[in-house]
């Protein structure tokens, strides 16, 4: 997945609001805490979009009232997760935030034995070798190789993006039991990104079981302009997928062809590689 200019369009804040105060699925259990839904939500309020932002924006954003978002925005610039700018009484995210992500990193077993098999790759090819996981409808990146190529544009650890628009997406997807897979389907949020994207259910469908039949994903600029990808899933020994493994290089540099015959086989060697080391056989 190689970013080399941004899809379009992006989310309004108004959509973005909506997003962000939808029910959470488990939140009429008991065990469900409220508060920690709603200071979750003042934290996804922040995004490479909005990297400040002043109380009334997040209190627009969260569907919080004033009073509550204060004391939220109150409790996490104590705890050193939001830091505050007392001229332009703006927020932003602390780097405190990122002793989470290092956390996740060097705990998660699967990037962890999967880095090998990356910086292989990228050492047979010189291209941008990606390590995706799903969540959700989305993917995210959770190891990154960069090519040697300049790009316009640099995605980091973290990166969100819809899994059915992706290469390393559709690849887990295709994976997937049939119900799951339906419901990745079903509850996707269908639009057209660029004049490729794929942007019907059904033909989404058939490209999934296709998928699943030759054992990797190729696509092209279907989230950002200019963009070829190929995908492998990981599994492991009771054939869960755990994620997916991707190659992407600029088409002003390789054809489609070009990136089938060089490509698919590194990426699927890789994707074989991770999964051995994680207990497939």
């Amino acid at each position: 997945m190689q970013k080399n200019s941004k899809p379009s369009p992006k989310r309004t804040p108004k959509s973005a609001a909506k997003a962000r105060v939808h029910r959470e699925k488990g939140a009429d259990s008991s065990l469900f805490v409220n508060s920690i839904q709603k200071a979750v939500s003042v934290l996804n309020a922040f995004s490479r979009e909005r990297p400040r932002l002043t109380l009334a924006a997040i209190t627009r954003l969260t569907g919080l009232d004033k009073s509550a978002a204060q004391r939220f925005l109150y409790t996490l610039h104590q705890l050193g997760l939001v830091r505050k700018d007392d001229e332009t009484k703006q927020y932003s995210l602390s780097p405190r935030l990122l002793e989470f992500a290092y956390a996740y990193t060097y705990s998660d077993g699967l990037i962890e034995r999967a880095q090998p098999f990356l910086v292989e790759a990228h050492e047979k090819t010189r291209e941008t070798v990606n390590l995706m996981v799903l969540d959700g409808t989305d993917i995210i990146l959770v190891s990154r190789i960069p090519g040697e190529h300049v790009v316009t544009m640099n995605i980091q650890v973290g990166f969100r993006m819809p899994a059915l628009y992706s290469a390393t997406g559709r690849a887990i997807v295709s994976r997937l039991d049939p119900k799951q897979r339906d419901q990745v389907i079903r509850t996707t949020k269908y639009h057209q990104y660029t004049d490729r994207s794929v942007s019907d259910p059904s033909e989404m469908r058939k490209l999934l079981e296709k998928a699943a039949s030759e054992g990797f994903v190729l696509t092209q600029s279907q989230y950002f302009y200019g963009d070829i990808s190929i995908a492998a899933a990981v599994i492991d020994g009771s054939k869960t997928v755990l994620g997916a493994v991707s190659l992407s290089v600029p088409e002003s540099r390789m054809t489609v062809q070009e990136a089938r015959e060089k490509l698919v086989p590194v990426t699927i060697e890789a994707a074989r590689k991770v999964s051995l080391s994680m207990g497939a056989y």
